[in-house]
C-alpha cells in the first residue's frame, strides 16, 4: 500500500494506484517465492563436522582446500549429497579444550560428527585417565543431542611414511587417503542421497 502522502506528494491519482497496486503486490510474492526457492536449494540436507586438533585443521604445507573435511564434503557432492562438511579442528587442542568449545563448533542441525580422537591425545598435558575422561564427556554430549560419532582414525594413515609429514601429521596426499577411507562411513550414517541432490 503507498502512504496517502506519497500519493499527494507525487500528484498521482487513485485509479493509478488501483491499477497497479495488486501489479506490485503480485511481484513482491514471486520475487519472495523465488528468493526463498533459492535459499532452499542450496541449504544442506546434512551438516557434518569434523572434530579435533591439527589433523582435522591442516598442518604446514597443508592448504585448506586439501584437508580431508573439505575433500570429504566434495568427494560426497560427487556422489550427489547435498552436504557441508565444516572444518572444526584447532591445532594444539586438548579433550577438556574440545568440550569447552563443543557447543560452537558442533552448531545445532549437525547430524555426524567425525572425531578424530588422536590428536587431542597427542596435545594433552594431562594424564592418560583425564583424558579419557574428556573424551568421554564429549562423546556423551554430542551423542545426548541425537548426533551420529563416526571416528576419524587417522592414525591408520598415519603409519604409512609417504601419507605423512611428520610422526603426527597429514601431508596433502594423507588427508585426501583419510577422506576416500571415511567417505564409506559417512555414505553409510547418509543413506541414499535426496532426490533434489
Amino acid at each position: 500500500m503507498v502512504p496517502p502522502i506519497v500519493r499527494k506528494t507525487f500528484g498521482l491519482n487513485r485509479r493509478f494506484f488501483l491499477i497497479f497496486e495488486p501489479l506490485l503486490a503480485s511481484t513482491r510474492l514471486m520475487v519472495a517465492c523465488v528468493t526463498a526457492y533459492f535459499v532452499l536449494s542450496v541449504a544442506a540436507d546434512a551438516q557434518i563436522v569434523a572434530l579435533g586438533a591439527s589433523d582435522v585443521a591442516g598442518w604446514f604445507g597443508v592448504l585448506h582446500h586439501q584437508t580431508w573435511p573439505t575433500q570429504l564434503e566434495e568427494m560426497l557432492k560427487a556422489k550427489g549429497y547435498n552436504v557441508q562438511v565444516k572444518n572444526a579442528g584447532r591445532p594444539g587442542d586438548t579433550p577438556w579444550g574440545l568440550l569447552h568449545r563443543l557447543d560452537s563448533a558442533v552448531p545445532s542441525g549437525t547430524k555426524i560428527v567425525i572425531l578424530a580422537k588422536e590428536g587431542l591425545y597427542g596435545n594433552n598435558q594431562l594424564s592418560q585417565l583425564k583424558a579419557d575422561e574428556g573424551m568421554n564427556t564429549v562423546e556423551t554430549k554430542l551423542k545426548s543431542r541425537g548426533i551420529t560419532i563416526i571416528p576419524a582414525n587417522a592414525g591408520v594413515v598415519l603409519q604409512n611414511p609417504r601419507f605423512r609429514i611428520d610422526n603426527a601429521h597429514l601431508n596433502a596426499a594423507g588427508h585426501k587417503e583419510l577422506a576416500t577411507r571415511l567417505l564409506p562411513l559417512v555414505i553409510r550414517a547418509l543413506g541414499s542421497p535426496s532426490p533434489s541432490g
